[in-house]
């Protein structure tokens, strides 16, 4: 069974309602409750290393990402990042640069609605980060609405929609159809 870790950084994906609007609240182990069904097919580790408002994460955050992601590398096949919709295309782009050469897949992924939410988009952009992140192809990535993109390639397009991320000047990296995850290497 591939090995998976799943870095937590907070972001839509992981909040719910509180005071001022949705705040994030899941931890990492709270988000692999929700992932039950797909812990049958990958052994996911999971940990909190932020809980933030995407719209929060800066240069520091970057640093902390690209560490735990760094440190981790040779004892995952993949790594998977949750993040908030609002900055994960500058977080993917940095990490493409921060993390060059990296020899296994790292993907990028949140929702444009929480988890906790029936209507969530969160299982189904968590299934193809994993898919990805299981690929064994090396690099960053963004995986969102059965779309692969490469890290240094996505732009967030649309605020609310769920098709809410493009490539930019790029063919997709990957994408999901009827039969499965569908890697384009010509452009990676």
């Amino acid at each position: 069974m591939t090995r998976v870790l799943l870095l937590t950084t907070g972001g839509t994906i992981a909040s719910r309602r509180g005071d001022q609007g949705l705040e994030p609240q899941i931890s990492a182990r709270g988000l692999l409750e929700y992932m039950s069904d797909l812990r049958a097919h990958y052994h996911i580790d999971a940990r909190d290393i932020l809980n933030l408002d995407s719209s929060n994460i800066q240069a520091e955050e970057w640093q902390t990402i690209a560490r735990h992601v760094f440190e981790n590398r040779m004892e995952y096949s993949g790594i998977v990042i949750t993040h908030g919709t609002d900055t994960m295309a500058y977080t993917a782009s940095v990490l493409s640069f921060m993390l060059r050469g990296i020899s296994i897949p790292v993907v990028l992924t949140g929702a444009q609605l929480p988890m906790a939410h029936p209507l969530s988009d969160g299982m189904e952009n968590l299934r193809t980060a994993l898919a990805m992140a299981a690929s064994g192809v090396p690099g960053v990535f963004l995986a969102f609405d059965r779309k692969v993109i490469l890290g240094c390639r996505a732009v967030k397009t649309r605020t609310t929609d769920f098709d809410a991320f493009e490539s930019v000047n790029w063919p997709l990296a990957a994408n999901v159809d009827g039969k499965g995850l569908q890697i384009h290497r010509e452009a990676i």
